[in-house]
C-alpha cells in the first residue's frame, strides 16, 4: 500500500511538518510505504478559470501540477497537511485544491471520474494552528471535505492541534505527536 502525504507549510521542520513525520511513522510502522511532497517547492500556478479543461477534464496549465495529477491517481491513500492561516488553508494547499476543478468536470460533466467512487481510497486531514479558538480550524476541514468528495476519496479522520505558533513548539507536548502517530496506526490498520 502506498500513502501519499502532501505538506503546504512553507516551513520545513515546523509544527505541521513534525506532526505529518509522526503519522508517517505510525502508517509504516504497519507496512505501508509513503511519499511526502512539499507542495511549497512545487512550481505551480492557482487555476485560472479558462474552462479548457471542461471538454477532456485534465488541467491545460503546464507547470508541477502535471506531476502531481498522476500520483493522485496512483496513491492509495492521501494525507494533506497544512497550518491555519487566518481560520483556513494555507495558500499553497487553496491553489492544490482549486487545480482539480478539471477533475470535478471529469466526474460531473463527463462521468469519467479518474478515481471511482467505489475504490473508497481514503484521506486523512492533519493541520495545526497559532489560535485556540476551534472555529478557526473548521472551515479549513470543510473545504478539504470538498475536495475529498469531489475526487472521490473518503474522509477518514482529521487531527487539528490549537495554540502553537513557534516552529517546532509542538515537539513540547509529545502526547500530540503520539496522537498523530496512532492515528497513523489506525488509518493504516482499518
Amino acid at each position: 500500500m502506498k500513502l501519499l502525504a502532501l505538506t503546504a507549510s512553507p516551513r520545513k521542520e515546523g509544527n505541521t511538518e513534525l506532526l505529518l513525520r509522526s503519522f508517517l511513522d505510525g502508517i509504516e510502522s504497519a507496512g505501508w510505504e509513503t511519499e511526502t511532497i512539499r507542495l511549497n517547492d512545487l512550481n505551480y500556478r492557482p487555476c485560472q478559470a479558462c474552462d479548457r479543461c471542461a471538454p477532456t477534464g485534465k488541467c491545460v496549465v503546464q507547470d508541477d501540477m502535471q506531476l502531481l495529477y498522476p500520483k493522485i491517481i496512483a496513491c492509495k491513500a492521501l494525507v494533506l497537511v497544512t497550518p491555519i492561516y487566518f481560520g483556513s488553508l494555507s495558500a499553497q494547499l487553496k491553489m492544490y485544491i482549486d487545480r482539480f476543478q478539471c477533475w470535478w468536470h471529469a466526474k460531473y460533466n463527463l462521468n469519467k471520474p479518474f478515481i471511482l467512487p467505489e475504490e473508497e481510497r481514503p484521506a486523512y486531514f492533519l493541520t495545526v494552528g497559532a489560535l485556540k479558538n476551534k472555529e478557526y480550524s473548521e472551515s479549513a476541514r470543510k473545504i478539504v471535505g470538498v475536495y475529498c468528495h469531489i475526487v472521490n476519496l473518503k474522509l477518514r479522520g482529521s487531527l487539528c492541534f490549537r495554540g502553537y505558533d513557534e516552529p517546532g513548539s509542538i515537539a513540547g507536548e509529545p502526547k500530540n505527536l503520539e496522537k498523530a502517530f496512532q492515528d497513523g496506526v489506525a488509518f493504516a490498520t482499518e
